[in-house]
């Protein structure tokens, strides 16, 4: 029977008070949107001007198993994926979270050109496109009851950067555009599982707390920014100018303008080493990096980082 040695259990009993001190920084996260003073997004984001945290990696559930049913939507205002399961739905725990936060709909912003249309601006500029992944915590039940609370919504940004080639999976979504110029029409689409869409990011992410205002009401979210941009190509993002409003116009410019960031913390959790730029690079079509692979990748750098500060 193999037993442990003292330096693994070393290491374990390391991971373990490393793991309670990240833990113990969650609440505190949190803490933030608990104040009387309402902080509206979106936001520009530098790497310059974060925070670096540690936090447990993210912890993504049933991302990968195809849905039953699956549809795109015009709403007026943008257009969403939406999705029903035969089993739970897909969900976020960890990282930042206190509780289960389950997949509610994914949807897109775009502008009138490819040199605007993302709602948060990275260094100060635009990308064509922005999607968002909005999630709400389960003990509400629904999406419109996770909203009237501070800690019911939590929103995955994924920037959509220009490439020559489409986007093979994004282009099932563009594809159905066309049966969806006029507001308020949908679409059935052949299911897939969110996990080609929808990249999993464990570590080395933006997170801050924010609002959205509508008419009478303010809505509290917490962001989740991942730094590896989705691929599309200019037709791609084109595709969705040609869908109209409720009032047959074209929706051309559905995203909100920048505030100030005023003196509340961007937090970059668990950071990589790569510091050259805020966003990174688009993945290469190939790439199969595993969550368990990011992990580890994440905690040789920090072994490394900590060595050379020793």
């Amino acid at each position: 029977m193999s037993t442990m040695s003292d330096e693994q259990c070393n290491a374990t009993l390391a991971e373990r008070e490393e793991f309670s001190k990240a833990m113990s920084d969650v609440p505190l996260i949190w803490d933030l949107l608990n104040t009387e003073q309402v902080f509206e997004s979106p936001i520009d984001i530098n790497l310059s001007q974060t925070t670096p945290l540690d936090l447990p990696p993210l912890k993504w559930e049933n991302f990968g198993i195809p849905p039953r049913k699956m549809k795109v939507t015009n709403t007026g205002h943008t257009v969403i994926l939406s999705a029903k399961w035969g089993q739970e739905r897909p969900y976020l725990t960890d990282g930042p979270l206190v509780g289960k936060y389950v997949f509610s709909q994914l949807h897109l912003h775009w502008g009138t050109n490819d040199m605007e249309g993302s709602e948060h601006t990275v260094d100060g500029g635009h990308l064509p496109g922005e999607m968002h992944v909005v999630t709400f915590k389960s003990c509400y039940l629904t999406q419109e009851s996770a909203l009237k609370e501070k800690d019911g919504i939590v929103i995955l940004v994924y920037m959509l950067k220009l490439q020559e080639k489409p986007n093979v999976v994004f282009q099932r979504l563009v594809e159905a555009l066309k049966d969806v110029t006029q507001a308020h029409t949908s679409k059935k689409i052949e299911p897939f599982a969110l996990s080609y869409l929808v990249r999993e990011f464990v570590v080395d992410y933006f997170t801050y707390c924010g609002s959205v205002s509508t008419d009478d009401c303010i809505h509290y979210v917490m962001w989740l920014i991942t730094r590896v941009p989705i691929g599309v190509s200019s037709t791609q993002v084109n595709s969705l100018r040609n869908l109209m409003d409720g009032e047959g116009k074209l929706i051309q410019r559905n995203f909100r303008a920048t505030q100030p960031a005023m003196d509340r913390p961007v937090l970059h959790v668990c950071p990589s080493t790569s510091k050259y730029s805020t966003l990174l690079p688009v993945p290469k079509p190939d790439s199969t990096t595993s969550r368990e692979d990011v992990i580890k990748i994440y905690s040789v750098e920090r072994f490394y980082i900590q060595s050379n500060d020793e």
